[in-house]
């Protein structure tokens, strides 16, 4: 009892300090209207509903932004609305000790809170903190109908009591997050030229491959023909390479040229065939180093790569092409239920065949085939810029100071492609893989991460009332009508966008096109990154309950972006969604809603990070590691692997309801 009584005196005082930090919020001629006090958290003071920048903007009618106002495309929705919104945030405060102190003041101090908390969301809603919105669907006529247009997302917005308490901030659904990206440029002159140079590296084979035995694809195996023509378990360039160049001659005997079979509209390969690629890649320094570089010399080829250490759990997203194993079932790292045929949940760190890619990981890692340095927490670098970005660069001789290069890695379009000096670095398609639940044996190009419903949004006090309730309501509803939508995504009509001469996206739908004046801004304010300008300086495409819309990135995507983007679409590359025909398609919740008996229960388990931490010593071969995967495995039933997996099943039973 007294270790409560003084966690609530901390949090009350934290109140208090808080609120004498609160931004001074100046009235634009709002007197009159009914205010509405918004609590929009993010962690970060330029991304939320105040304008932080500490440089002034101009809008084209003169009107001038400074710190302290309610950013530019958020005070044309109050004038459109007719509400006076007050942003009453602690500017850099994060969601989630927004949360706790609006709980203890029990959700008093603002009649709108949003932030990555959907989970708590649920949580206070059900405890009677936040209004049930579904008690006011003749006020949320548009998001009401959005539900009903996605039954799945509304499966997944439900609380434990029924109740949906938040509107959710909707990623563009059916768009890919990230995807494969290479330099084409590598495969051609490997593949298709005989313009190599000595070389004397080697490599100790360990990957057995996957696609062999009852499951090949072609008779033999390219990377067991690599294996058995290694000498004494090393493989060399030669060798390497020509065992891939003969195996794809004779297994793809119609390809106009080799590198067709990893690049463009015609890639077709699967995991042990781009394994076999990135091994030659990785015994061929002096001849890539030139090829980038221009210059002779050599460096440590770096085949597949993650941008930073916060994205280590990419290496998880090849299990995918093992057979369609499942990982990831919603935009996260640490999403790892999906549901199954059967309509079960499953924790997929549980599963047989995730156990048995950890192996073949484990295998490929040895042979330095993947950035060795990317599961280091202490190393914070940009391996991107660094393999990437820094092709051409030379010291004061004249030289090149290229230490490393990278091949390949799994990443964002936009900035991807725009991330490499040469115009190298292209979209690939994934590799093909079965799908189990696909019952069609058939191989396919398959991501498993698409963009989602995601855990950001907002709710509604359950002490609103009166005015206040009504513009709040109408608000919510407001982003999900047509033009609220395209306020959101494109900015103020006029000014941000021309809502009248619009963009034709590859999809054939029609969206507002950006304005000159956005981009000229952009290329002052943010060097040219219009989503930051957009965001940081006007308040368009914040995480809010609104669903965003792919027309304002595609618009803003260089040449080579937009050609990846199309390579995908065209390919009809499968991924998960909400209204897929096949339960391996579908994206299961971004949070659960538990009971407080539930969370009382998983309070008591350790299941997290003490596993994760050991899988990615077992992958690395760490002096620290386990033996095998089977102790893996007991590591979580250890932890009570069972009881967690049966608290999130009941949490997701409840919502099939």
């Amino acid at each position: 009892m007294r270790k409560k009584i003084l966690a609530l005196t901390l949090v009350l005082s934290m109140v208090l300090i808080l609120v004498g930090c609160r931004t001074k919020i100046e009235d634009n001629g709002n007197k009159g209207k009914t205010e509405l006090k918004i609590n929009f958290a993010t962690g970060n003071a330029l991304k939320t509903l105040t304008y932080n920048t500490g440089t002034p903007v101009t809008l084209p009618d003169g009107s001038i932004y400074t710190n302290g106002q309610i950013k530019p495309a958020w005070n044309y929705i109050a004038n459109h609305l007719d509400v006076a919104i007050k942003d009453v945030t602690v500017q850099g405060q994060t969601a989630t000790n927004m949360i706790q102190i609006a709980a203890a003041t029990n959700f008093e101090d603002a009649h709108i809170y949003g932030g990555n908390v959907a989970e708590t969301f649920m949580e206070y809603g059900a405890k009677g903190k936040l209004i049930n919105l579904l008690e006011y669907k003749d006020k949320l006529p548009d998001f009401m109908k959005y539900l009903e247009e996605y039954p799945l997302i509304k499966q997944q917005l439900t609380a434990y009591d029924g109740g949906i308490y938040s509107v959710p901030y909707v990623a563009e659904l059916d768009e890919f997050s990230k995807v494969f990206y290479g330099r084409n440029n590598w495969i051609e002159t490997l593949l298709d030229t005989d313009e190599l140079l000595p070389e004397t590296a080697t490599l100790d084979v360990s990957y057995t491959g996957y696609w062999k035995g009852s499951k090949a694809r072609k008779g033999a195996n390219v990377v067991e023909l690599q294996n058995q023509a290694a000498s004494n378990g090393k493989l060399t360039g030669e060798v390497a390479r020509q065992q891939l160049i003969q195996y794809i001659d004779t297994n793809y005997p119609n390809l106009e040229k080799r590198s067709d079979l990893y690049i463009d509209d015609t890639a077709e390969y699967d995991i042990d065939e781009l394994v076999a690629l990135w091994r030659v890649m990785k015994l061929y320094p002096n001849t890539l180093f030139k090829l980038t570089t221009g210059q002779s010399g050599t460096c440590e080829i770096v085949p597949f790569f993650f941008r930073t250490k916060n994205q280590r759990a990419e290496i998880f997203k090849l299990i995918n092409y093992f057979g369609g194993t499942r990982v990831y079932g919603t935009n996260t790292y640490t999403g790892l239920w999906y549901v199954d045929e059967s309509n079960t949940l499953q924790f997929s760190f549980y599963q047989d065949a995730v156990y048995e890619a950890f192996d073949y990981l484990k295998q490929i890692f040895s042979e330095g085939l993947i950035n060795s340095d990317y599961d280091d927490t202490n190393n914070s670098a940009d391996f991107r810029s660094i393999f990437y970005s820094s092709d051409l660069s030379v010291n004061s001789s004249g030289n090149s100071t290229v230490k490393q290069l990278g091949f390949m890695t799994f990443d964002f379009i936009p900035s991807t492609a725009a991330s490499s000096p040469t115009g190298a670095v292209k979209a690939m398609l994934p590799p093909v893989t079965t799908l189990e639940g696909m019952h069609d044996n058939k191989f396919h190009h398959y991501i498993e991460i698409p963009r989602t419903v995601m855990i950001d949004g907002w709710a509604i006090s359950a002490n609103a009332s009166g005015k206040e309730l009504d513009k709040a309501l109408e608000l919510f509803n407001f982003f999900f009508t047509d033009f609220g939508s395209n306020v959101q995504n494109f900015g103020i009509p006029g000014v941000m966008a021309d809502f009248d001469n619009l963009y034709t996206l590859p999809s054939g739908d029609k969206v507002p096109t950006l304005s000159k004046w956005l981009m000229e801004q952009a290329k002052i304010y943010t060097n040219g990154d219009v989503a930051t300008f957009g965001q940081q300086f006007m308040g368009i495409r914040m995480p809010i309950g609104y669903k965003a819309d792919i027309g304002f990135e595609y618009q803003n995507m260089t040449k080579e972006a937009q050609e990846g983007y199309d390579l995908y679409e065209e390919k009809g590359v499968l991924t998960l969604g909400y209204n897929k025909p096949s339960k391996l398609l579908e994206l299961s919740a971004p949070c659960y809603s538990l009971t407080r008996q539930e969370s009382a229960r998983l309070a008591t388990l350790s299941i997290g990070d003490d596993q994760i931490n050991m899988i990615y010593l077992y992958i690395r071969s760490d002096k620290n590691s386990v033996s095998s995967v089977d102790l893996i495995k007991k590591a979580y039933e250890s932890a009570n692997i069972l009881e967690y997996i049966d608290i999130y099943r009941s949490a997701y039973n409840r919502t099939k309801a």
